[in-house]
């Protein structure tokens, strides 16, 4: 019997073409579907619309429901993907913000870390949060993909003893804008993250402090530069509203802040168990874009899940292995290689201090949160490999099978719409879709402002005709070119907060629950 064996240009080539393949089918995905994601309509589309004027304030506007979000939430992630929607006219556009940085990031550790393109792509799409989010509106993407950059180059200043380059510098500071402008959690990390980063710099630009050099003053100010770029918005949250992450309640020896929002899960305890079962998938739901509990079962935990339990676990045992076989070799002085190349200890100390602060963080158990913990512990793993595959039988063509496995798992698990364009557009969401009730349309005033009420229970429209918060959106004049006059609506809650505009639908009161 002939020996089997295996071509690893072949292999290599094969895991290419399933890496394209699955990379373009969430692109065609991403560019013809609208998300119809629930928090995708209540507030990331109008602020991507607003930002860039495509549907200002005076045409939708939803005061009381989400305008405290748009006045002190960071919205960088909004404005590109207003400038998307602008550059192209189409609203699905608003999905390539988190697919692009998905992609940039796979370049990033190919550019940084040597990791192939093939590989990163594999590994990463088989986080199943990850491969729910590539093609939706969510700004949890791009914003964990910014701190999964800060996290890399933090393991890479820490594991090498000189400078960074310029481009080293230049990616941390990216990461860190990105991220801590994208979402309010991640700025709480990103402030963490970027003075341990400071400490590291000046660690390694004043080794005995004491010969100081001629730029230092220089230095100091392209550092406070980049501080007031990357916390831009807490600062401006602090000057406006007196609160660094207005709108969500802070307080400060004992002292509450100004604020409009104090999420209900910020006082849930038992966040350590809640993160931990939530990481190792647990009576978790389904995965989907929100890991929302559609089934109503008391014993699954809301909102969890999204890492894939097994991989987490497969992840962090080959992590350890690394960790435990460089201790080895360097105990009996068999390799001296150079830890910046590969320092599995470093990583893993960087995944136990992420592990903390994230089990003890409100909200520690919704992981779409906190994406850049699976991210950064697999992309360890991938550097490790890629750096060490002259010193161990673990290639990266094999760890791609592997992981191509566990992709395989996930794609037979999740809805296929994730990898698929189901071809949603604008007019057949509203119609096909029933998101709009076309009634209430009529109910509209020429040139007029109206107060329309939509609330958060999705209604059925052949029972009920106020509209959801989620497709309030999709009532403004931008999305009915069909009708022959302008008008613009206000979205509200209830009767009372429409003050003296007129309310649609009609009727409303006898609709609404006593």
């Amino acid at each position: 019997m002939k020996k089997i064996i295996v071509n690893a240009s072949k292999l290599e080539v094969f895991l290419s073409a399933i890496a394209i393949i699955i990379c373009s089918a969430i692109f065609l995905k991403a560019i013809i579907d609208v998300d119809t994601n629930y928090d995708v309509g209540w507030y990331h589309l109008p602020f991507a619309a607003r930002i860039w004027g495509i549907i200002p304030k005076s045409s939708f506007s939803s005061e009381n429901l989400v305008e405290y979000r748009y006045d002190g939430f960071p919205l960088l992630a909004h404005f590109f993907q207003g400038l998307f929607w602008k550059i192209t006219d189409r609203v699905q556009s608003t999905n390539l913000v988190g697919y692009l940085s998905l992609i940039i990031y796979f370049f990033f550790l190919r550019s940084f870390f040597q990791v192939p393109l093939y590989l990163s792509a594999i590994a990463i799409l088989a986080i199943p949060a990850v491969l729910t989010h590539a093609a939706t509106s969510f700004v949890d993407l791009p914003g964990n993909i910014g701190v999964a950059v800060v996290v890399m180059m933090l393991y890479r200043f820490y594991s090498q003893a000189t400078l960074p380059s310029k481009r080293e510098l230049l990616a941390v500071f990216l990461g860190a804008m990105i991220a801590a402008n994208t979402k309010p959690q991640l700025t709480v990390l990103i402030g963490l993250l970027w003075w341990a980063i400071v400490i590291r710099l000046a660690w390694l630009y004043f080794p005995n402090f004491q010969s100081r050099q001629r730029p230092t003053i220089s230095i100091i100010l392209v550092t406070a530069i980049a501080s007031t770029f990357i916390f831009a918005t807490p600062i401006k949250n602090t000057v406006l509203y007196g609160n660094p992450l207005y709108p969500v309640k802070v307080e400060v020896a004992g002292i509450v802040l100004n604020h409009r929002a104090t999420p209900a899960t910020y006082k849930q305890s038992n966040r350590p168990q809640k993160w931990l079962r939530s990481v190792l998938e647990i009576n978790t739901p389904e995965w989907t874009a929100d890991q929302y509990n559609y089934a109503n079962d008391p014993k699954i935990l809301d909102r969890a899940g999204g890492f894939f339990g097994a991989y987490v676990v497969c992840n962090i045992l080959l992590l350890v292995l690394f960790t435990t076989k460089q201790r080895l070799n360097k105990l009996i002085e068999l390799t001296s290689q150079d830890k910046s190349k590969g320092n599995a200890t470093m990583a893993l100390i960087i995944v136990l201090l992420a592990s903390i602060f994230c089990a003890n963080f409100p909200q520690s158990h919704e992981l779409r949160y906190f994406m850049f913990w699976m991210i950064t512990l697999v992309s360890f793993n991938l550097s490790l490999v890629s750096s060490l595959q002259n010193q161990t039988i673990l290639k990266p063509k094999y760890l791609g099978l592997s992981c191509l496995l566990f992709l395989a798992i996930v794609c037979t698990r999740i809805n296929s719409s994730y990898l698929r364009p189901k071809f949603i557009s604008p007019q057949t969401y509203m119609k096909d879709k029933n998101a709009v009730n076309f009634e209430l349309l009529h109910q509209t005033l020429p040139n007029q402002r109206v107060c329309m009420i939509s609330r958060h229970a999705i209604p059925d429209l052949t029972k009920v005709p106020y509209a959801s918060i989620a497709n309030a959106i999709f009532y403004s004049s931008y999305f009915h070119p069909e009708i022959d006059y302008d008008y613009s609506i206000k979205a509200a809650i209830a009767p009372q907060d429409c003050g003296n505009l007129t309310v649609i639908p009609h009727n409303v009161e006898r609709f609404l629950p006593q």
